[in-house]
């Protein structure tokens, strides 16, 4: 339990300290987390109801995702020229309750269903990582664009 805490410690530092944009990489935390999810989802027997559920908790990750993406700040910094992103606390904490909960079911036991319900709550971080990458790129862009219009 300590290593979540010290990991909850540094993903909500991270998460609130401004950085720089660098729109190629923006998409290596996706790919890594769609990893997780299909080499979990390899391990479960694949049905219409897992794939439904898999599809919705998709879809709620990436309203989640899509709400965390306008919540972040994204400015261009008139000093160096760079773009700079900042989450905010209402989005920290949206992201930890969503892998509180993955947690809390994936320690409940076991058992099949919640294995499986698991394995689906990983769709909702790979949703919102998606969509808050997403959003912040295009953000990312209409600052850059801008620039270059003026």
């Amino acid at each position: 339990m300590t290593s979540y805490l010290i990991i909850v410690v540094i993903v909500v530092l991270l998460s609130l300290r401004e950085k720089e944009i660098r729109p190629s990489r923006l998409w290596i935390t996706p790919l890594l987390f769609i990893y997780l999810a299909f080499s979990s989802m390899k391990q479960m027997d694949l049905s219409v109801g897992s794939l439904l559920l898999y599809l919705i908790c998709l879809a709620v990750g990436l309203g989640v995702g899509a709400w965390r993406g306008k919540l972040e700040k994204v400015r261009l910094n008139s000093a160096t020229g760079k773009v700079t992103s900042q989450g905010s606390v209402a989005g920290v904490v949206l992201f930890l309750a969503v892998m509180l909960l993955r947690l809390l079911v994936g320690n409940w036991g076991a058992h099949h269903a919640l294995v499986f319900l698991s394995t689906s709550l990983l769709f909702i971080p790979l949703g919102s990582v998606i969509s808050r990458r997403y959003i912040i790129y295009l953000k990312y862009r209409q600052l850059v664009e801008g620039r270059a219009v003026k």
